[in-house]
């Protein structure tokens, strides 16, 4: 997934040879390997590590966002020609490491689809790290979510099989995303068949030990919102599955279930008692919206107690199933020659999956390839029509990738 080959010596490139060997290591790795091979992927890239300056080498097209960590930009590369998106870190507020951690994670992620692929070049500049990366034509996931309304279930549905198989694939390699939002998903196609998780600076090696919060408060699952005093926490990856699962409820309803998974929250109490009764009791009435097979989705990925909480992958059950109340008959039949077309043309890969039965996969080529929008409005024109955020996203963040940052 790397754009381009590079040759060694290049300014602030990392030779492509070492690359290379690293890539071929990373394919053959397990996940006890994980950590020494990123630690030599840091050491390859501290190494050319050079600094420049900005403009000398790339044409500044547009700025695609910023935060207090720094900004990306979308930028030509002089050399090649070749337009792409540069992503610039305050070096006030991360170290060289983190830097590198965060750049060299990336690129060892990178292999698979749904996760960004990244440009062998990392540099500095006199006030910022930066190394650039894949360029995303549509935006964002946030942008495209229509507010109170959501998206249609069949978009939900593309999206949640790539998202999903992005996450099993990062849990196979040991390491933990820890900030999955829809500002971290990337559109590369305006229905959705391609969309890339981003932005690994608050990543942690599954079984990594901490006593501190981080990540988006929205998106935090409980047992991370809730560390106080000397509490500790082992990262898990039903930690993004708790994430991914808050995502799934935007992407459907446009709105937020609850501003912060803690007592604090009254609508995340209601969740909270109605998932201790589940099945006795009717459901708070912003999920009331959603079918009961989506309740009980939501039911499994939403788990309080994050031993309970199943796989990402569980949405493959219920691909078949409707999600949104308000629907019906949205899962349409699907035949073989959908399936092989999407096998063939490699739009999906099997061997992430862990539920395998045929109508499992059946349901999810189908999403991945399908243009029909049964009856739905198409997302060009809800797009156009978004006069406001989806979703509330307070300054509760961590807007610095690769610090290390506690959130109160």
């Amino acid at each position: 997934m790397c754009g381009y080959s590079l040759k060694p010596g290049e300014v602030g490139t990392v030779g492509s040879a070492a690359y290379d060997r690293c890539r071929m290591d990373t394919m053959a790795s397990n996940k006890q390997d994980v950590q020494l091979i990123l630690e030599g992927l840091v050491s390859i890239a501290s190494l050319g590590l050079q600094n420049i300056d900005l403009e000398d080498n790339y044409q500044v097209i547009q700025e695609l966002g910023h935060g207090g960590y720094g900004s990306v930009l979308m930028v030509k590369e002089k050399k090649t020609d070749q337009t792409m998106a540069v992503k610039l870190l305050h070096r006030k507020k991360t170290t060289e490491y983190s830097f590198l951690m965060e750049f060299s994670t990336s690129f060892f992620l990178s292999s698979h689809p749904n996760i960004i692929g990244i440009y062998g070049t990392a540099f500095k500049t006199n006030d910022y790290f930066a190394y650039t990366q894949e360029l995303a034509t549509y935006g964002d996931l946030f942008s495209l979510i229509p507010p109170h309304d959501g998206l249609p279930e069949y978009i939900v549905k593309r999206c949640a099989v790539q998202i999903s198989s992005a996450l099993e694939f990062i849990e196979s390699k040991g390491l933990v995303h820890m900030d999955i939002k829809p500002e971290n998903i990337l559109v590369f196609h305006k229905d959705c068949h391609l969309i890339k998780i981003t932005d690994f600076g608050l990543s942690q090696m599954k079984g990594t030990i901490t006593n501190s919060k981080s990540g988006t408060r929205l998106f935090m699952a409980p047992e991370m919102r809730q560390l106080i005093d000397q509490d500790t926490l082992v990262i898990d990856s039903s930690l993004d599955v708790w994430s991914f699962g808050v995502v799934l409820y935007c992407m459907l309803t446009g709105e937020s279930p609850w501003q912060s998974a803690d007592p604090s929250d009254q609508e995340f109490c209601n969740f909270v008692e109605w998932q201790n009764n589940f099945g006795s009791m009717e459901p708070p009435s912003p999920w009331g919206r959603l079918s009961p097979e989506a309740l009980t989705l939501f039911s499994s990925l939403l788990a309080i107690d994050c031993n309970r909480r199943s796989k990402c992958t569980e949405v493959f059950m219920f691909l078949d199933e409707c999600w949104k109340e308000e629907f019906s008959g949205t899962s349409d039949p699907v035949d073989a020659t959908e399936v092989n077309s999407s096998e063939e043309s490699g739009t999906t890969n099997v061997s992430h999956i862990s539920v395998s039965t045929t109508s499992i996969l059946s349901s999810r080529s189908y999403y991945l390839i399908s243009d029909r929008s049964h009856g739905e409005e198409h997302p060009d024109h809800w797009k156009d029509n978004i006069q406001y955020p989806a979703v509330f996203m307070d300054d509760e963040i961590s807007v610095y990738v690769g610090a290390e940052v506690e959130i109160g």
